[in-house]
């Protein structure tokens, strides 16, 4: 009886090696990744200005020793920093990602982005993602201007950055920042889908053109102004080739792997009244 159940137990365990084996072949290999490489969850950071002056600082603008103490809690936690399009790349095909990935993000370009912020990821090794308004990228490039206060990045600093492997670049519009009667890309009341389409599609393409001609490089990620979106929102972005959008609602991103997951990422937004220090142990408990 012995022999019989040693004989059943190799049997089972062969057929178990050769299964295994049989659905390895045949398994998409994205579902092997998720199985075991999909964190759960993710924190995404909203940065806007970097200005040493503290009388500056407030909802949207913040002093960059705020911003390396920042850099330095990610690395006591146990984070890495990522690319937008490592995650999308792992959504996508089912490429890893570390343990505790973070995404550094910043909005609108500012001049102190450079001046401030991108010596510090240099400094820590960290990646971002600035997403830039392209129309001002356009005039500071022509003025020269260099004003911590105000300026914008110009297409020379946004080359220097993406060279450095450290910083990959957003659409955040052309110009619809500055539209009246538009909140960013919202859809006007009593303004037809096509004529939505024209007019913020129109100005986004612009921007994606405009980015390309100067860097080489086509954005795939939206950063939505304001957080404000339409119904038809996510439609004109893919339909311009748009990989992911990024929202801001202030809660954890949590990875999954459907194109769904790319819509809207939600991002915590730094302000002088919270710091990644406080948000990195709301999501994981004490380094």
């Amino acid at each position: 009886m012995k022999l019989k159940h040693a004989a059943a137990a190799l049997l089972l365990a062969v057929g178990a090696v050769f299964g295994a084996s049989y659905w390895a072949d045949r398994a998409p290999a994205a579902l092997f990744a998720a199985a075991s490489a999909d964190p759960p969850e993710m924190v995404v950071l909203m940065y806007h200005a970097i200005n040493q002056n503290e009388g500056k600082a407030g909802d949207y603008v913040i002093p960059p020793w705020e911003l390396e103490a920042d850099l330095k809690a990610i690395k006591e936690w146990g984070c890495e920093t990522v690319t937008a399009g490592e995650i999308v790349a792992h959504v996508r095909e089912g490429a890893p990602l570390p343990r505790r990935p973070v995404l550094i993000t910043f909005d609108d370009g500012y001049y102190n982005n450079y001046l401030h912020a991108f010596p510090l990821l240099k400094k820590y090794n960290c990646k971002a993602l600035i997403s830039i308004i392209t129309s001002e990228t356009d005039k500071y490039s022509e003025l020269n201007e260099n004003r911590e206060n105000y300026s914008h990045l110009t297409w020379e600093m946004i080359r220097e950055m993406q060279e450095s492997g450290l910083v990959e670049i957003g659409n955040h519009t052309y110009d619809l920042h500055h539209i009246k009667g538009r909140r960013g890309v919202t859809r006007q009341e009593g303004e037809s889908k096509e004529a939505y389409f024209e007019a913020v599609g129109g100005d986004i393409k612009k921007a994606q053109d405009r980015i390309e001609e100067m860097t080489g490089v086509r954005p795939t990620v939206f950063a939505y102004p304001f957080g404000s979106y339409s119904e038809d929102s996510e439609e004109l972005m893919a339909s311009l080739g748009f990989e992911a959008t990024l929202g801001s609602e202030g809660r954890v991103f949590r990875v999954g792997q459907t194109p769904e997951t790319l819509v809207r990422i939600p991002r915590y937004n730094r302000s002088m009244s919270t710091s990644a220090r406080k948000i990195l142990e709301e999501v994981f408990g004490p380094p």
